[in-house]
């Protein structure tokens, strides 16, 4: 659903006066999946070694009265094989509907799903079980922003822990 676009500029005024879609390319897919994988392993990683100070990205689960809504509205447009049990139910499900049905059926079945989601938050842990950070919408069990410290304040504090945690394991 993450769609890129090329933008043509006007060299006079400095905009756009055309654009099209960009191809994506498998190493900018390869390039996501290790930005994944970077930030779930950070997470774990001062989970374990900064306990208390441990900055993560929760996503909660979506609540019930939006889930029959969602149930209602694909059972309507005729895409009736979703499961909202749980974050790893619902990934199946998409999953079926990219092997099975159309490009648009994915389309709608991903934009009306993005806004019945909650607003995902940072949180420090306290005294909770892991089970309670998870990351609803990535379905992964934890996970932190790690991986664009020039972008996001988040991801540098998540690089001053890291860093000062593996000192500390020397």
């Amino acid at each position: 659903m993450n769609r890129e676009f090329n933008f043509s500029l006007d060299r006079e005024s400095r905009l756009p006066h055309s654009f099209q879609e960009a191809s994506k390319i498998q190493s900018k897919h390869l390039v996501e999946e290790y930005m994944l994988l970077a930030n779930i392993l950070v997470a774990e990683y001062i989970y374990e070694f900064c306990k208390d100070k441990t900055l993560l990205r929760c996503h909660n689960d979506i609540t019930a009265e939006k889930k029959e809504k969602l149930y209602a509205f694909f059972e309507k447009i005729g895409i009736s094989d979703i499961d909202l049990t749980n974050a790893q139910t619902l990934s199946h499900s998409i999953e079926k509907v990219k092997a099975t049905g159309t490009q648009d059926d994915l389309d709608v079945l991903n934009r009306k799903f993005l806004t019945c989601l909650t607003q995902a938050k940072y949180v420090c842990v306290e005294d909770k079980e892991p089970a309670e950070y998870q990351h609803y919408g990535l379905n992964f069990p934890m996970y932190t922003h790690f991986t664009s410290p020039i972008r996001r304040y988040a991801d540098l504090l998540v690089h001053r822990l890291l860093t000062i945690s593996l000192k500390e394991q020397e």
